[in-house]
């Protein structure tokens, strides 16, 4: 199950790596632009706000929050299946949120305000600096990682799920603050921590 699963994220990453350079090439700063003739407008404030469903500070202590409370059972004396699932949620969120830090640090993308101030694109490599974290969107790294497991515990709502994480990646383009690139990335290596961790969870024998 494991090879098998490894195979379908590299053809996924190659498939990805394709559409994310394809953005990159022609359609980001277009659409950049394009958010940017929106700022006056109620689009631009809708977006920050709905942005905030995934903020980093309040998203992040709810996963501490569900990892505490997942402990707790766990060490009692009847774990439950429930549990089990929200250790794994939490676990597919922060494994997805490390590593798009790395890849941040990695890539040193500019951010979409860069290229309005000074035609600032591209990447610079290796760096930290504020304004230069922008690949992979972290917004929509942590909401994909969230909703893909919980579709992939509750079948029937993944389309919901789904609908939810795309609308909270696309509000991270017209807040201005990503490149419709830096949303794919993010959305992949969200899908891809939450596929990895409820694999994981399958094979726990408590499953």
């Amino acid at each position: 199950m494991k090879s098998r699963l490894l195979m379908q994220t590299v053809k996924a990453a190659l498939a990805v790596t394709g559409l994310i350079t394809l953005s990159f090439l022609f359609f980001d700063r277009p659409a950049a632009w394009f958010a940017q003739g929106l700022r006056p407008s109620a689009v631009f404030d809708l977006a920050k706000y709905v942005s905030l469903a995934a903020d980093d500070t309040v998203f992040l202590s709810l996963v501490a929050v569900g990892l505490a409370v997942s402990a707790v059972n766990l060490l009692g004396p009847a774990p439950k299946a429930w549990a089990r699932d929200l250790l794994c949620i939490c676990l597919a969120v922060c494994a997805a949120t490390a590593l798009t830090d790395c890849l941040k640090f990695v890539f040193g993308r500019c951010r979409p305000a860069l290229l309005f101030a000074e035609d600032g694109y591209g990447f610079t490599w290796f760096t930290a600096k504020s304004g230069f974290t922008s690949f992979p969107s972290g917004h929509t790294t942590r909401i994909f990682a969230l909703c893909a497991v919980l579709a992939l515990r509750f079948r029937r709502l993944a389309g919901p799920f789904f609908f939810v994480a795309a609308v909270v990646g696309a509000s991270r383009v017209f807040a201005l603050r990503h490149f419709p690139s830096d949303v794919l990335a993010g959305a992949f290596v969200g899908v891809t921590a939450a596929c990895w961790a409820w694999a994981l969870r399958r094979t726990d024998p408590g499953a």
